[in-house]
């Protein structure tokens, strides 16, 4: 995990805004006396709600931090940093009660696990917005498992992290540059949690909204659109007979794309599905030759496996493949019918080619 980024993340963006103009406001509200407790209790839940929508952008995969409106503000549909502060006061009392009715040693033991466990159930009420379970143990649990060692890497950079800005804090000498730093502070924390939980998304079965592999997905799919396009466009050209404006657009297709053996498949899989089987047969014949230049001996008698098995009249292009298909068929392939069959018609169809003893020898020892 890199850690640096998702630190410095509130520095940038509306994150930066935020907490900028709401030091300004909360340094009003500080100088407000009675008038201004009812100015901090807003700004506070602003602010906490504000976090934890950062998280969320964090989580999704959104390097840059979101940019604050109106709508985040609604208390109705944003309830995780009330059930925080309630999470919070569960813990005190659970810790105060456990220090009246039992022992010190106690108190500190329920003390440090809730310390432990606090990240694990920020975490979980973040993604779940679900109080009872940030609260429920085997929850916690799993996500300290899921996150792993990062787990410990989050709560070790947390401590230093904050013990820094209390020494900022210490040594700022401007009321709304205090309340900067510490807002600064905490949202650097919810951003980083929320980067731990983007980093082991696939260990956490987490669906990013912005990611390498979602990426990856996204331009897979557009480049099949793109694809089924230009085979969509070569069958309406077939249909009409123009057969070699057809062909002609399929190698263009296959051209621009490096000829790759996927392609090959993918295009010989499409075309095994029209009503002309020349342009399955045609293609396919390629295909093999490609594959066999290649020393891919298995995906090429596969090929020609498929084919066969859709039109029994295919045959590889030329003698050297049709010899060389027959052979793996025959000795590594297990597939003696296939064999068989190419080589029956061979000395017809290259009579004057030298490997017609080699497989005139190939077909004997198969009827034997």
């Amino acid at each position: 995990m890199t850690i640096f980024p998702h630190l410095t993340r509130p520095l940038r963006g509306g994150a930066a805004a935020v907490v900028v103009i709401f030091a300004l406001l909360f340094t009003v509200a500080a100088h407000g006396g009675l008038l201004g407790i009812p100015l901090a209790c807003i700004l506070t839940s602003w602010f906490f709600k504000y976090a934890y929508i950062l998280f969320d952008h964090t989580v999704w995969g959104y390097d840059e931090p979101p940019t604050l409106d109106i709508q985040m503000l609604n208390p109705i549909e944003e309830q995780r940093p009330l059930a925080q502060v309630v999470i919070l006061g569960l813990i005190y009392a659970a810790v105060k009660l456990a220090e009246s009715r039992l022992n010190l040693a106690v108190a500190a033991c329920l003390a440090a696990a809730a310390a432990f466990l606090l990240p694990a159930s920020v975490a979980v009420l973040g993604l779940e917005r679900n109080m009872l379970k940030a609260l429920y143990p085997p929850a916690l649990a799993r996500m300290v498992r899921g996150l792993g060692l990062m787990y410990i890497v989050v709560l070790g950079v947390i401590g230093v992290f904050l013990l820094g800005m209390g020494l900022l804090l210490e040594w700022a000498p401007w009321m709304p540059l205090e309340f900067a730093i510490a807002m600064f502070g905490v949202l650097s924390v919810f951003s980083m949690l929320g980067g731990a939980l983007y980093e082991r998304r696939l260990e956490l079965g987490l669906d990013a909204r912005k990611s390498p592999e979602r990426t990856a997905e996204l331009e897979r799919r557009a480049d099949l659109r793109e694809s089924e396009a230009k085979v969509t466009e070569a069958y309406g050209l077939m249909r009409v007979g123009s057969h070699s404006k057809a062909w002609d657009l399929l190698q263009g297709w296959l051209a621009s794309r490096g000829k790759t053996v996927e392609d090959y498949h993918w295009l010989c899989d499409r075309l095994s599905k029209w009503s002309d089987a020349r342009y399955a047969n045609r293609m396919t014949e390629e295909y093999v030759d490609r594959l066999l230049a290649l020393k891919q001996d298995g995906p090429a008698l596969d090929a020609v496996a498929r084919r066969l098995d859709q039109d029994p009249s295919f045959r590889p292009k030329t003698a050297a493949a049709t010899l060389r298909i027959a052979q793996l068929a025959a000795h590594g392939g297990g597939a003696p019918r296939i064999a068989r069959t190419l080589l029956v018609d061979f000395g017809e169809r290259f009579k004057d080619d030298p490997r017609v003893g080699a497989a005139g020898a190939l077909s004997k020892q198969l009827s034997d």
